[in-house]
């Protein structure tokens, strides 16, 4: 019993700031983006744009920390621009999903935690159990 699937996303929202900046500002090209529109029948999509750039399609692993690893690789020299994106109103994270059957849970090293306070990036987790060993 294990994880059998996870991966972990950076996330930037902004009222002001349209994703292309946002890249443009970490100089990382996003995997995902979508521009505020308020004509959009979500809220979220209406109030707000929203950058992402996540390691489901780079790290083909079950563990946890090497997704969190290149994620925070990609950001570890960028700690002035992130301040200056969440001064400028930008709400910044690292989402991650995590699926199991049952044993174990994510994991945050002593290290890992002092370089997330360091990024300003707060962590968390989507998880899900496989019921098919239950049936």
């Amino acid at each position: 019993m294990a994880c059998t699937e996870t991966f972990a996303t950076l996330r930037i929202f902004s009222e002001v700031m349209h994703p292309d900046d946002i890249g443009s500002a970490l100089g990382i090209s996003s995997t995902d983006s979508i521009p505020r529109d308020p004509n959009s029948k979500y809220k979220s999509r209406r109030e707000q744009n929203f950058w992402s750039r996540t390691t489901k399609e780079d790290i083909d692993s079950t563990n946890n920390v090497e997704h969190l690893e290149f994620v925070v690789s990609l950001v570890s020299d960028k700690d002035t621009i992130l301040s200056s994106l969440r001064e400028k109103g930008c709400l910044t994270d690292i989402f991650c999903y995590w699926d199991s059957t049952g044993q174990g849970g994510p994991i945050l090293s002593v290290e890992m935690m002092k370089e997330l306070v360091r990024l300003g990036l707060g962590v968390s987790w989507d998880i899900y159990f496989d019921d098919e060993g239950n049936a």
